[in-house]
């Protein structure tokens, strides 16, 4: 990376890396476990938590003010 890229820039890259080892195979199979939390498996709860959560930071940086 150059210093010429925006912040904003460097924290999607950064958050396109965490989304990636998130979302990752071996990673996933750390919630595969026989727990029921509200009554549902934890592997979706935790997918779909993290889906989320990453959505919501990629808002929040994509709509943060400073350097486009």
């Amino acid at each position: 990376m150059s210093m010429s890229e925006s912040p904003k820039r460097q924290r999607l890259l950064g958050l396109f890396a965490l989304g990636w080892l998130l979302l990752n195979g071996p990673l996933l199979t750390l919630w595969d476990r026989p727990i029921l939390l509200w009554g549902m498996p934890l592997m979706p709860l935790a997918l779909f938590a993290g889906w989320a959560g990453l959505i919501a930071l990629a808002a929040w940086v994509a709509e943060a003010p400073g350097d486009s």
